[in-house]
């Protein structure tokens, strides 16, 4: 008798591998606080990639909130990040949920 070689797949597994949490358009900042974020997110990777080589700085983490600001001031930065980081959820939820607090707090609500 012929064994399927294919076993029935579960709701659990198509759940697994879709995207658990799409990709959300946050409204724009303004101009000003954009070019703002760009320029503090690019100093503190440089200060990450010095605190690679430097004791004292811890590089890693300064690159990954480097990162995180940029991904605030430009949506593209955080799709990118989002797709780096797929194979990292906690990392990529703790990403979006840092990037989500940040524009609350600087957008201007009327």
């Amino acid at each position: 008798m012929p064994v399927d070689s294919q076993t029935p797949r579960s709701e659990s597994d198509e759940v697994a591998e879709s995207d658990p949490e799409p990709h959300v358009h946050i409204p724009d900042l303004p101009l000003a606080l954009r070019i703002a974020l760009l320029i503090v997110g690019w100093l503190v990777i440089i200060l990450g990639l010095a605190g690679l080589l430097l004791p004292g700085l811890q590089g890693i983490l300064l690159l990954v909130l480097g990162g995180a600001i940029l991904s605030a001031a430009s949506d593209s930065v955080h799709r990118w990040l989002e797709k780096v980081l797929e194979h990292r959820p906690k990392i990529r939820r703790r990403l979006n949920s840092f990037r989500t607090k940040l524009h609350t707090k600087l957008s201007r609500r009327e």
